[in-house]
């Protein structure tokens, strides 16, 4: 079931998408990956994935915000409107960064993203999250 799921990992952190990248494919997910959110945003035109992992701190302090927006923005006319529906887990360690606790926000116009989680994340945490929004 899990092969035909496309996961994309939109982060700049290559030793953390290495890690990732064979956790996922262990478990026989396909697994892209992007090094920053402009990379991302085209790699989602490109693999149309069916979650997306994503960072907030890549190429500048609010690079995956921008690719929320982007995803999210309810025009029709946006050329990413088609993918508005993709789940995303925000995987960042913006809050150790900024003192300001994004979990709360999580779904919210602020931040409409499906799950929230803090670096460093355990392996078995992140599979599950998968899990659950990929089978909801």
């Amino acid at each position: 079931m899990n092969q035909s799921k496309k996961i994309l990992m939109i982060d700049d952190d290559d030793n953390l998408v290495n890690v990732v990248g064979i956790v996922l494919k262990a478990k026989n997910y396909h697994f892209e990956f992007a090094l920053s959110a402009v990379e991302g945003l085209e790699k989602i035109k490109e693999i149309e994935p069916d979650l997306i992992i994503l960072d907030v701190i890549m190429e500048d302090f609010v690079a995956g915000f921008r690719v929320v927006s982007e995803l999210r923005t309810g025009d029709e006319s946006s050329e990413y409107s088609k993918y508005s529906k993709i789940p995303i887990i925000m995987l960042t360690s913006v809050t150790l960064k900024t003192d300001i606790n994004f979990s709360e926000k999580v779904g919210t116009a602020l931040l409409p993203v499906d799950v929230f989680i803090e670096k460093p994340v355990k392996p078995a945490e992140l599979l599950g999250k998968i899990k659950e929004l990929l089978s909801g």
